[in-house]
């Protein structure tokens, strides 16, 4: 994907990772594992994309 076209889906990402992790914690605490878990299990995803966001020019980069 040229990196323009990454540019314009960041604040979607965002918007994915963010609904993704809430609903992912919503689950965590239905099932009981308590309100730390849940926040970490969040706090997971979250840090997942961005991770893949920061990554992106370094991933490009290496493309052949």
């Amino acid at each position: 994907m040229p990196a323009r076209q990454w540019d314009r889906l960041a604040p979607v990402q965002l918007l994915v990772f963010t609904v993704v992790g809430l609903s992912a914690m919503l689950v965590a605490y239905a099932f009981g594992l308590g309100g730390a878990v849940s926040s970490l299990i969040f706090l997971a995803i979250l840090f997942i994309g961005v991770v893949l966001r920061v990554s992106e020019p370094l991933r490009q980069s290496l493309r052949p």
